[in-house]
């Protein structure tokens, strides 16, 4: 037992036992005679004893009112100075950090790249941003609207960067505003405090922080996505000039404005509508799927009828209205 703890046993002893004694005390308690001084000089300084007039002066407890306020009193005070050591902690931690990002970009002399390939591979190394981002994090996300559980996911990395007072600016196509499940996840990133834009077409998939590490869409590594890793100011400079460009001619998420109805289409159906729109032949898309090309057809009348088309190029055209194709290159899942 610690020495706070021996004060409070002794405390609640004289409480029980208002003619205590400190040999009575000492012997009910198992304290040494240390232990019984140390404990009582604790309680004075607490001020939940006091010591009364004549002799012997026996230290006494206070009344229970004033010891309960007193208590509470101590234990509002070290909970201040408990979180008044988090937040210095956490300044000098994150000013460490800061300066051994721009002390590692600035280690190398040339531009450092690496290339990372599988959505894990990604995920960990996003995650990883949402935790070591000090001032900034751009974004920019083409392609169509990430799945559901994926945005969810996404949502906790920027809400956990965004508490910690790093500024998140995030740039989305604008069919991103046509679908409910992309529409909401964008308000929800605005709601917490990123700026958002949206803008007709993005160049590439984009994230960069603190203006020293970047990851870059990269060209699919067979059926896993890949993204680049890259360390460098200059590089990096040059990043944020393209995502400026796009930020310029951006514009806000439009308020009053309602989302087209999400349509429901099965995961084939949207392999067919993806194969067709990259231009791919119906025997190639039948051979793909291991089907007929006549089941392939029946197929795709279906797709048209869903998603309102008469045409397999108005089909395209609808499609890339409500971001069920990719319309620019896509990339690492994002923040």
């Amino acid at each position: 037992m610690d020495a706070q703890g021996k004060a409070q046993e002794l405390f609640r002893f004289m409480l029980d036992d208002p003619d205590w004694t400190p040999e009575g005390a000492r012997r009910s308690l198992g304290f040494s005679q240390i232990d019984l001084e140390l404990a009582q000089h604790s309680l004075l300084e607490a001020g939940l004893l006091h010591m009364p007039r004549g002799k012997p002066a026996r230290p006494m407890a206070v009344e229970p009112a004033i010891a309960v306020a007193r208590l509470l009193a101590m234990e509002e005070e070290g909970a201040r100075n408990w979180m008044a050591s988090v937040h210095e902690r956490r300044s000098t931690l994150a000013a460490l950090g800061s300066k051994m990002m721009r002390l590692q970009a600035q280690a190398d002399t040339d531009t450092r790249v690496g290339l990372l390939t599988g959505q894990e591979r990604i995920a960990t190394a996003l995650n990883g941003v949402s935790v070591t981002a000090q001032q900034e994090i751009l974004s920019m996300h083409p392609g169509t609207p990430l799945p559901r559980t994926v945005l969810e996911g996404s949502m906790d990395r920027n809400r956990a960067a965004l508490e910690r007072g790093v500024t998140m600016r995030s740039l989305h196509l604008e069919a991103m505003n046509k679908v409910p499940r992309a529409r909401a996840h964008l308000e929800a990133l605005e709601d917490s405090g990123c700026q958002v834009r949206l803008t007709p077409a993005l160049p590439f998939r984009l994230i960069l922080v603190d203006g020293v590490l970047a990851y870059v869409s990269a060209p699919s590594a067979g059926s896993q996505v890949s993204a680049l890793e890259i360390r460098g100011e200059e590089i990096c400079w040059l990043l944020r000039q393209v995502f400026e460009h796009c930020w310029l001619h951006g514009r806000a998420i439009p308020k009053g404005e309602s989302a087209v109805q999400e349509v429901d289409l099965s995961d084939r159906e949207r392999a067919v509508l993806r194969m067709l729109a990259a231009g791919y032949t119906d025997a190639s898309v039948a051979r793909a799927l291991g089907i007929s090309t006549r089941t392939l057809r029946r197929m795709t009348t279906v797709i048209l009828e869903k998603i309102g088309a008469r045409s397999r190029f108005e089909a395209g055209v609808r499609a890339a209205t409500l971001a069920l194709v990719e319309t620019s290159p896509g990339g690492p899942t994002e923040l």
